[in-house]
């Protein structure tokens, strides 16, 4: 989608579609806070994050990308309108925006991260709604996706006939404005599952920062899956794409944190983490046609056993939550 031309005004469409979540984070959180106190550590925080997210978010972009923009890379830096944003150095803006705000007024992080849980998510599913409106979040082209003879899916034939017609039309795919094939619109149903874990979010107790995990953790695992989905050009450490990574982490990083909480089932959280980590890798080589004894895999099932892999991921963080539950 082209920018809007409003007189002397350019209004990019992610621009817009982000202004208007994070408005409603604000909103949102404004609303939940309790006490005066909170209601201030909250206006402290949105004051420091909305900047230093903007700023660590296009810095991460820039430093993803180094090798193409290295001679350009401090002009590139100061064009924020000019875009290129990785999500994960909003993610960390906003930690150290949350830290700097508690240490301020003396309120406790957990808390704060709890108020934060709903309006992360509503976040998550704008950035991928955001990309679909700048052609980024699509997938493969729904023609080839048909065709038997690529091995991509079991409901493949010789021609994709009535149903590759009936994909090809939103809300399953985006016709390419040139070519005009269609490619799966991944960042739609990516955008719906991440709103649906407000679901989980309101099931979750508040207070001790277990809203703030479980929207966490259902960030990272569906971010692991929306990279391995998407076709469009993103950002990547060699053959690595980079938010796969750190998700990868995230998710890492809370499985410490239930240790550190001492909450119980330890070893089968570390298996669930670990088993996931090995079907998500191995999926990304059969999907590559790279492991022999897996070319039998049509891509489909890949992705399917690869859902399967970060639900594990998600899962083996959500067990902190009922061991910690259980001690209580």
């Amino acid at each position: 989608m082209e920018p809007i031309e409003i007189g002397n005004w350019r209004i990019f469409p992610f621009g817009l579609v982000m202004a208007v979540a994070l408005a409603g984070g604000v909103l949102w959180s404004r609303k939940q806070a309790k006490g005066e106190k909170v209601r201030r550590t909250l206006e402290i925080f949105w004051m420091l994050a909305l900047p230093l997210g903007l700023f660590l978010a296009h810095l991460g972009w820039a430093l993803c990308n180094l090798d193409m923009i290295e001679d350009e890379f401090g002009e590139i830096l100061l064009d924020f309108p000019g875009g290129g944003y990785l999500l994960y150095g909003g993610l960390l803006g906003a930690a150290l925006a949350l830290a700097v705000a508690a240490k301020i007024t003396g309120e406790r992080i957990a808390p704060l991260a709890d108020l934060l849980a709903g309006p992360f998510l509503v976040w998550g599913a704008a950035c991928a709604l955001g990309e679909g409106l700048i052609g980024g979040g699509y997938g493969w082209k729904v023609e080839d996706w048909l065709l038997a003879e690529n091995s991509m899916s079991l409901l493949a034939g010789e021609e994709p006939g009535p149903l590759g017609d009936f994909f090809s039309r939103f809300p399953f795919a985006l016709r390419d404005p040139f070519y005009g094939y269609a490619n799966w619109a991944v960042f739609l149903p990516v955008a719906l599952v991440m709103l649906c874990g407000l679901w989980g979010v309101n099931k979750s107790p508040s207070g001790q920062g277990e809203r703030a995990r479980f929207s966490l953790g259902w960030y990272a695992a569906i971010r692991i899956l929306y990279e391995s989905l998407r076709q469009d050009d993103i950002a990547k450490w060699g053959f690595v794409r980079v938010n796969q990574v750190l998700s990868a982490v995230v998710l890492l990083c809370l499985l410490l944190e239930s240790f550190r909480r001492g909450g119980r089932l330890r070893g089968k959280r570390v298996a669930l983490f670990l088993g996931g980590v090995v079907l998500v890798a191995l999926m990304e080589f059969a999907l590559e046609k790279k492991i022999g004894f897996l070319e039998w895999m049509t891509m489909d099932v890949c992705y399917v056993v690869s859902g399967v892999g970060c639900w594990m991921l998600f899962q083996s963080t959500r067990f902190s939550v009922e061991g910690n539950r259980q001690r209580g």
